[in-house]
């Protein structure tokens, strides 16, 4: 991992994980689509989507790009610690007549310099898990609580136990699962040029969180339970997906 990583925080492997993806010439990490679990939460609670938006960890911003060309809420704004994996995104948004500019890097456990009260709606698909130090993650969930609107809604999708198991980069689970340490290598198999390539990747950090006690965590920051999906898709496996509400008046 480079010297920055170890200086700014474990977290920012990521950014070393798509430049090195696309130093293969891959062009991107993940699937193009939306994530299958945002789909489904959509499908059953429209009217949470309504308002302002913060894609919370957007990477290559698969699901931002998704509600944008929906139409769906007010605005979208997508944060990510990753330059590599949002110039990505930016590229792509271009090529589809998006707006490009609410792609904005920003380390999602501090949000620096967003106001209280900004958004009606926080998603973070599948960044929280690859927070494994408490306070990190506490941080993180009180700080999507100040930045929510009274009666605003906060989607986690995270991985619930296998991490790796039914991973599209992993080829055969079983053979590789002791191998799912932090700081190890492993192989994984990425598409470029219509092809599923082998790159040798580092393990990074993650977490894995049944979903009483994800939903334990949220709640002690001062959420309110809403709704939950348990989910297995090629994204985060085995998951599981909670929404959880801001007390208060509802959201603008």
């Amino acid at each position: 991992m480079r010297k920055y990583v170890a200086e700014k925080g474990y977290y920012f492997g990521y950014e070393d994980r798509y430049a090195k993806v696309y130093e293969h010439g891959a062009e991107s990490w993940e699937g193009a689509s939306e994530n299958a679990s945002l789909r489904e939460i959509l499908a059953r609670h429209p009217e949470i989507f309504e308002g302002d938006i913060v894609d919370l960890g957007t990477g290559e911003g698969r699901d931002s790009l998704f509600l944008l060309s929906s139409r769906i809420g007010r605005s979208v704004t997508s944060f990510d610690v990753s330059h590599s994996a949002l110039e990505n995104a930016r590229r792509r948004a271009r090529e589809k007549g998006l707006p490009a500019d609410g792609f904005v890097e920003k380390d999602i456990i501090f949000l620096r310099d967003v106001a209280a009260e900004s958004f009606d709606l926080a998603l973070n698909m599948g960044a929280l898990h690859m927070l494994d130090r408490a306070e990190d993650r506490a941080r993180h969930i009180a700080r999507v609580f100040d930045v929510l609107r009274p009666g605003g809604h906060f989607i986690v999708d995270h991985c619930a136990s296998e991490w790796g198991r039914g991973f599209h980069t992993i080829k055969d689970y079983d053979a590789i699962a002791a191998e799912l340490v932090p700081g190890r290598t492993i192989t994984r198999y990425v598409e470029i040029d219509g092809e599923r390539k082998p790159i040798d990747l580092e393990v990074l950090h993650y977490s894995e969180r049944s979903p009483e006690s994800l939903l334990s965590e949220l709640t002690a920051a001062g959420f309110e339970e809403f709704a939950r999906v348990d989910t297995d898709t090629e994204a985060f496996g085995n998951s599981t997906l909670q929404v959880v509400r801001k007390p208060g008046k509802d959201a603008k």
